[in-house]
C-alpha cells in the first residue's frame, strides 16, 4: 500500500524561519491518535499517512487549533487509512490443519487434532502442545472457533490478573474489563474508566501485554498521550519505550484465525 496523501488547502509562504517538527494527540472517535507535525517552508497543508502513522504536514505558521480542527474534519479518512496500513501488517490466514505453531504468551505451540465422539470440540494444553479433539475434523470453522473460544477465555483469566495487579500499582479501584476483537486497536479506555484489551494479546509475550494493560489504566488518571500520561506510565511500567516499540514489531507475526 502507498502513503494516503490528503492535500487541504494553500497558504502564503513565510520566509527567515526554521523547519519545525511538534508530536502531539488528538481524540477521534473513540481512539486516542498520535500524529507528527511538521512545519515547513511550504504553501499547502496536507495530512499524510503510511507505516509511520498520521503527519501533518503544513506552513510555518499553522497554529495548532487550525491543524486540530482541519483533522477532526476528515476524522473518518484518517481513521480509515490507519486501520488500512495496521490491518495490512497482520499475518494472515492461519489454519488449523496447517504446520505453523500458534502463538500463546509469545511461544509457539504445536497444534494437534484428533477425532473423537461428542458433540462440540474441546481443547486442552499439554506441555508446549494443544490438542483439539472434535467430532468432526474436517470442519475448520467449528475447530477455529472452539480454539478461539479457548483462547478467549484464556485472556480473560490473564487480563483480569494483570488489571488487577497495575491498578493496585496506580492506587485505583480494579475497573470493569471486557474483551475486544478488533485488528487495529489492542485496547480502550472510556470516559467511565472501563477497559477494554483485544483478546489476540494472548499470542504475545506477557511484558507487552503489562505495557498494554499499564497504558490504558493510565489513561484512567490521565486521558491524553501528553507527558504527565507518559510520566504516570513510567511509575509502574519504566521500560515503557522498550515495549511500543516491540509491540509494533510483533505485529506481522499475529495470527488471524478465520471463524
Amino acid at each position: 500500500m502507498r502513503w494516503a496523501n490528503f492535500l487541504l488547502f494553500g497558504d502564503s509562504k513565510p520566509r527567515g524561519e526554521q523547519p519545525q517538527d511538534q508530536t502531539r494527540s488528538i481524540a477521534l472517535s473513540d481512539r486516542i491518535v498520535p500524529y507528527t507535525i511538521k512545519r515547513r517552508r511550504r504553501r499547502s497543508l496536507s495530512l499524510n499517512i503510511d507505516h509511520r502513522g498520521l503527519r501533518v504536514l503544513g506552513p510555518m505558521r499553522i497554529t495548532l487549533r487550525e491543524i486540530e480542527q482541519l483533522i477532526h474534519t476528515h476524522e473518518d479518512w484518517v481513521l480509515k487509512k490507519l486501520d488500512e496500513w495496521r490491518e495490512e501488517r497482520f499475518h494472515k490466514d492461519w489454519r488449523i490443519h496447517g504446520t505453523e505453531p500458534l502463538l500463546y504468551l509469545g511461544s509457539p505451540l504445536s497444534v494437534s487434532i484428533h477425532q473423537k465422539t461428542g458433540r462440540k470440540p474441546h481443547i486442552e494444553r499439554c506441555a508446549d502442545q494443544l490438542v483439539l479433539a472434535t467430532p468432526d475434523t474436517s470442519d475448520t470453522l467449528r475447530n477455529h472457533r472452539a480454539l478461539v473460544l479457548w483462547l478467549r477465555e484464556q485472556a480473560m483469566v490473564c487480563f483480569e490478573e494483570r488489571v488487577a495487579i497495575y491498578s493496585k500499582q496506580l492506587d485505583i479501584p480494579v475497573p470493569a474489563l471486557a474483551l475486544t476483537q478488533a485488528r487495529t486497536r489492542w485496547g480502550s479506555c472510556n470516559s467511565r474508566g472501563d477497559i477494554r484489551l483485544n483478546w489476540r494479546l494472548i499470542h504475545l509475550p506477557l511484558t507487552l501485554i503489562d505495557y498494554v494493560v499499564a497504558h490504558e489504566l493510565a489513561h484512567i488518571k490521565e486521558m491524553n498521550h501528553g507527558p504527565r500520561f507518559w510520566a504516570l506510565v513510567e511509575t509502574i511500567y519504566p521500560d515503557w519505550r522498550a515495549a511500543k516499540s516491540a509491540l509494533r514489531a510483533h505485529v506481522g507475526s499475529l495470527p488471524i484465525i478465520e471463524t
